[in-house]
C-alpha cells in the first residue's frame, strides 16, 4: 500500500515540462520532500510504459554513489546509460556535492535525448555560474513542507475539528517525516531535532559548529519578528544590545548578516521583498521574514511567544507560493498590505490576512490600506471568522481554512 501523500502541485509542475529540452531544478529546505515527489514522478513514468533501463536516478548523498562526486565519471555514468533512439531521465538529487556539476549539465542539456532534472537544499544549486550556463534553459519549483491541506491528507476534516487541525499544522509543523509520528511525541521530536542539526552542520554552518550559539539567537529573533518589517540592521542592533545585557562581546556585522544569508539561502528562512504600490517600485532595505516550518520553533528553539497572527500570515505566505503566486509584501502611503500576489495572469491581487474582523475598529484597519489603492484589481481579506460579512465595497471576505483546503482561492 502507497502511504505516501499526493502532493499534486509538484507533480503537475514536472509534467508540465516532462520531456521539454528544459533543466528542471526542483529546490527546497532539506527533508521537504524533493526526493519523495521525484519518486512519485518516476513511478508515473513506469505506468507511462517508460522502460526501467530509460530512467537513470543518482542521489549523491548516499555512499554507494560516491565514485560519481567526480563530474567525469558522472558524465560517463550518464552517457553510458543513454540507448539509442530512446529518451533518458536523468534524476541527480543533491547535486551540489558535485564539484562543477554545471558542466556536465551544460553538456548534456544540448544534447538531443536527454530529459533532466535536479534537485538541491540551497540555493547555491542556482549559482551565478549555472544560471548563466543554462540562461533560458531551465526553470525552478520549490518545495516546500507540507501544506495544511496535505497534512490533513486521509483525515476526515469538518467544520467542527478544522480549526484544531490547523493548530496542531502550526505547533508541530508540516515536515512529511514527522508525520509518521504521533504529534508531541519524543519520536517526533527527535526527528525534528535530527533535521534541524543536519540543516544547521550541512547548509548554514558548513561544519564548523563555533556559531551555533549565533545561528540559534539570529532564529530566535526572526521567529519573534515573523510577518514585521525588519532588516539586517535591526537584527544585528537588537542582538548586539542583548550581548550587552549578558556583558558579552557582541559579533561582528558581517558575521551576523552571513549567517542570515546561509538561512535563507538554504530555504530554512525566506524574505519577502517590500512593493511601493504607489511609488511603483521595490524597497530594499526593510522587508519581512517568514519560516519555513514552525515544527523547528516549537521543539529546539525556545522561541519567544509569536502571536497567532504572525502564524496565520506565515502559512498564507507559503499557500501563496505553493500555488506559484509571486508573491511580496506591499506599502501604502503609511499604510501595509500582507500580500501582492501576482500569478501567470500578471493581475496584481491583494491580500490582508487577520484572525478576525468582527470588531469594526480592526475590519476598518485591514480595509484601510485598500481605500489608498486607487486601481481596480481583486482584493482579498482572509480571517479564521466562521461568520462573516462577504463583500466590502469589492473587498471579498474569505475563511481562511477554506482557503488553505482548497475549498476558495483568490482568483
Amino acid at each position: 500500500m502507497d502511504d505516501r501523500i499526493p502532493r499534486e502541485g509538484y507533480l503537475q509542475w514536472l509534467r508540465e515540462f516532462c520531456n521539454k529540452p528544459i533543466v528542471k531544478v526542483v529546490t527546497g529546505l532539506r527533508r521537504s520532500g524533493k526526493s519523495t515527489i521525484l519518486q512519485m514522478f518516476m513511478d508515473e513514468l513506469r505506468t507511462k510504459g517508460i522502460a526501467e533501463r530509460q530512467i537513470l536516478a543518482i542521489n549523491f548523498e548516499e555512499m554507494e554513489n560516491e565514485i560519481l562526486l567526480d563530474r567525469h565519471r558522472l558524465y560517463e555514468r550518464i552517457l553510458s546509460s543513454k540507448v539509442e533512439g530512446t529518451m533518458l531521465y536523468v534524476v541527480l538529487d543533491e547535486i551540489q556535492h558535485v564539484k562543477e556539476y554545471e558542466k556536465v549539465i551544460d553538456s548534456l542539456q544540448v544534447k538531443d535525448g536527454f530529459d533532466i532534472y535536479i534537485t538541491g537544499s540551497t540555493a547555491e544549486l542556482l549559482s551565478s555560474e549555472l544560471a548563466t550556463r543554462l540562461t533560458g534553459r531551465y526553470v525552478e519549483v520549490n518545495v516546500l513542507p507540507l501544506s495544511f491541506r496535505e497534512s490533513v491528507w486521509g483525515r476526515e476534516v469538518s467544520i467542527a475539528n478544522r480549526e484544531q487541525l490547523f493548530m496542531d499544522y502550526i505547533t508541530y509543523g508540516g515536515l512529511p517525516g514527522a508525520r509518521i509520528f504521533p504529534n508531541g511525541s519524543r519520536a517526533q521530536r527527535e526527528y525534528v531535532e535530527s533535521v534541524y542539526r543536519a540543516i544547521l552542520e550541512k547548509d548554514v554552518l558548513k561544519r564548523n559548529s563555533r556559531g551555533r550559539f549565533l545561528v540559534d539567537r539570529i532564529i530566535r529573533y526572526m521567529l519573534s519578528v515573523v510577518g514585521c518589517l525588519t532588516s539586517p540592521n535591526r537584527m544585528v542592533g537588537r542582538l548586539g544590545e542583548e550581548a550587552k545585557t549578558r556583558s558579552e562581546k557582541a559579533a561582528a556585522y558581517h558575521t551576523l548578516v552571513s549567517y542570515l544569508e546561509r538561512l535563507t539561502d538554504c530555504y530554512f528562512l525566506y524574505r519577502a521583498d517590500r512593493f511601493d504600490v504607489l511609488g511603483g517600485e521595490l524597497l530594499k532595505q526593510v522587508n519581512k521574514y517568514y519560516i519555513t516550518d514552525f515544527g523547528f520553533a516549537h521543539y529546539l528553539l525556545n522561541s519567544p511567544t509569536v502571536e497567532l497572527q504572525q502564524m496565520l500570515e506565515n502559512v498564507v505566505y507559503f499557500e501563496l507560493r505553493r500555488r506559484r503566486y509571486k508573491v511580496c509584501t506591499g506599502k501604502v502611503d503609511d499604510k501595509e498590505v500582507d500580500f501582492i500576489a501576482q500569478g501567470d495572469d500578471d493581475i496584481p491581487r491583494y491580500v490582508q490576512v487577520a484572525v478576525s474582523v468582527k470588531d469594526p475598529e480592526k475590519l476598518d484597519q485591514e480595509l484601510s490600506a485598500f481605500n489608498s489603492v486607487k486601481d481596480n484589481y481583486p482584493k482579498f481579506i482572509l480571517t479564521m471568522d466562521q461568520v462573516y460579512v462577504p463583500d466590502h465595497g469589492g473587498v471579498r471576505t474569505m475563511n481562511v481554512y477554506d482557503f488553505l483546503l482548497g475549498l476558495a482561492d483568490i482568483r
